[in-house]
């Protein structure tokens, strides 16, 4: 097993040098220029084993005078990060020998686009001989703030979230908001509070507490109220590569109505018998669904230099109990009503599981830029990556029946010519006695160019995905949010199998001001269906644009125009197509 792993890794070829000064993005860059003509600092050229004298902090404000951006002033209704907690955050401290690797890790820990959009550590010249000094440089991105993400297209907004927040609250690194989220059938509000170093310590915690409403279909408009949802995340992470003790424990409810959408349109669903006898032919798809989920692990890591072995113990509780509405169409019989929970419903179950969990991966990190976001930097995990997951659903416990659960996952990444290509797969599946079902099995692939001729990157991606023998009644969706942007939101579903696939040749970014434009063609493919065999090649081309402003993200805005060539039922192909407008890249 261990000469598997070790001809993987050659397989993947080593990665670019430790990063310094010269690798830095134009932005980082002028962070970081910033930041040295502040203390009068210069860079150390060889600081690698010298003794750290001193970790110097220097956090730049969101706007700043030399990008002529018109509003300087804001600065002062603005807290910059404390500099002890980003202090604090560092890998490398006073008094310990430089390690160029440790350097990087700290700074792929302290990148959070939600707190700030440059993150720089750098060895600069100390003033005691034979020493070094570490400084880190970040900016922080605009926290006092009203929070948008949306999915719109022409006439319809599918999904929306809002949140009034400060997500740097008093400069801790803390995040407290009250938010709004809608989506085609209902309406959440409630609070939020993220703090990644309770008191002080490593452990995180997130908490959230949401009401929920009915939207009129097709409306920005509230209904009756209808249920309640929670969220509670405790877990002290593995906050390096050489740590070797983590644990998590959650918990997580849901109380509301769910319902589904072909397009903008409330889904029917046919409840009628082969001989049309019934009294009703077909109902809205909406029923009550509670789960409930409870889950606890604890980790033990064993690292190494090339490679990093995790085993979880824990145990989880899961409950999904879905219902017919109080208002479920009268004239139906019992027969029509199972015949509504047999296409509709998740299956019923309480499962209570002890599981063993084990993973492995190589520390190797590569940093993109121009991939998803613009000039900012991206660190990808390379080389092999492997999750096995087994559990035991017991009566003794209080599951509804025994069996066991597997999962396993498989990914390989490279940096091959200077681009990105990763392929992996997955399986999981529930064992009882000699039967075997609810097996999923998906693959998926990415693989983008370097740049090329300093103008664009060309981005592709895919996804593939079977269930068999599905008593869990899961399903796949695509169409509209889910990727295939020339045809409406989940138009295209089934329980059988997915495919959904994607090409973008991505433009480098075009300097406005302070801002950052650029463009993309695109090419969608995808289908979901009841089986294998009954897929079809639904696909679309259209042309897009995104807008980054990186004082308030580090995501883009999207805009995206799609025209379908291949006619849908109720969808003609061609001229008009389909708008859609959002946040961040479709894949």
């Amino acid at each position: 097993m261990r000469g598997a792993w070790l001809c993987l890794l050659l397989l993947v070829p080593a990665s670019a040098a430790a990063a310094g000064y010269a690798d830095l993005g134009k932005l980082e860059r002028q962070a970081v220029d910033d930041a040295l003509a502040l203390r009068g600092l210069t860079i150390e050229p060889a600081p690698q084993g010298k003794t750290i004298g001193a970790v110097q902090v220097v956090n730049l404000d969101v706007f700043l005078a030399r990008e002529r951006v018109p509003l300087v002033w804001a600065n002062i209704f603005h807290r910059t990060t404390r500099e002890h907690h980003i202090r604090r955050e560092s890998l490398v401290q006073a008094g310990d020998r430089y390690d160029q690797d440790l350097v990087e890790e700290t700074t792929r820990n302290l990148q959070d686009p939600t707190l700030s959009n440059v993150v720089a550590v750098l060895p600069v010249k100390s003033a005691t001989p034979g020493m070094v000094d570490v400084l880190i440089v970040t900016r922080d991105v605009w926290s006092l703030r009203f929070n948008q993400d949306y999915e719109a297209q022409p006439n319809h907004l599918l999904y929306y979230t809002a949140s009034l927040s400060e997500n740097n609250l008093f400069g801790w690194r803390k995040n407290l908001a009250a938010v709004f989220t809608m989506d085609q059938g209902k309406m959440y509000l409630g609070p939020n509070y993220i703090d990644p170093n309770i008191l002080g310590t490593r452990l995180k915690l997130q908490a959230a507490f949401y009401w929920i409403w009915k939207r009129q279909i097709d409306e920005i408009a509230a209904g009756p109220q209808e249920g309640t949802s929670s969220l509670f995340h405790l877990e002290y992470p593995l906050w390096a590569l050489a740590r070797r003790w983590g644990a998590t424990a959650d918990f997580s409810h849901f109380d509301g109505v769910q319902r589904q959408f072909s397009g903008t349109t409330l889904r029917s669903v046919s409840v009628g018998d082969p001989s049309g006898q019934s009294a009703a032919e077909s109902v809205l798809s909406e029923y009550r669904l509670r789960t409930m989920a409870l889950s606890s692990a604890v980790t033990r890591s064993f690292p190494r230099p090339t490679l990093i072995q995790r085993i979880s113990l824990g145990y989880e509780l899961n409950l999904t109990r879905p219902s017919l509405l109080a208002d479920f169409p009268y004239p139906c019989g019992a027969s029509e009503r199972t015949r509504f929970a047999q296409q509709v419903f998740p299956l019923s179950e309480r499962v209570s599981d002890p599981f063993l969990r084990y993973e492995l991966f190589t520390p190797r990190y590569r940093t993109f830029r121009d991939l998803n976001t613009f000039d900012f930097r991206e660190d990808i995990r390379l080389g092999p990556s492997l999750s096995l997951k087994a559990g035991r659903a017991s009566t003794l416990l209080g599951s509804d029946k025994d069996f066991s659960l597997f999962q396993t996952s498989l990914d390989l990444a490279a940096d091959w010519w200077g681009g990105l290509q990763s392929v992996g797969g997955s399986w999981e599946a529930r064992v009882a006695g000699d039967q075997v079902t609810d097996q999923l099995v998906q693959g998926r692939a990415t693989l983008a160019t370097p740049v090329l001729a300093r103008v664009f990157r060309v981005v592709a991606a895919g996804n593939l995905g079977f269930l068999s023998e599905n008593t869990r009644r899961r399903y796949f969706v695509v169409g509209g949010d889910t990727g295939l942007r020339g045809y409406p939101v989940s138009k295209f579903s089934g329980r059988g199998a997915e495919f959904i696939g994607h090409i973008e040749a991505r433009t480098m970014a075009l300097k406005l001001g302070f801002l950052r434009l650029g463009g993309l063609l695109f090419f969608d493919a995808g289908d979901a269906a009841p089986e294998a065999s009954s897929l079809t090649f639904y696909d679309d081309v259209g042309f897009g644009l995104r807008l980054l402003i990186p004082q308030l993200n580090t995501y883009a805005l999207r805009a995206d125009w799609a025209f379908p060539l291949r006619p849908a039922p109720g969808m003609p192909a061609g001229w008009p197509g389909r708008m859609s407008f959002g946040f961040r890249q479709v894949f």
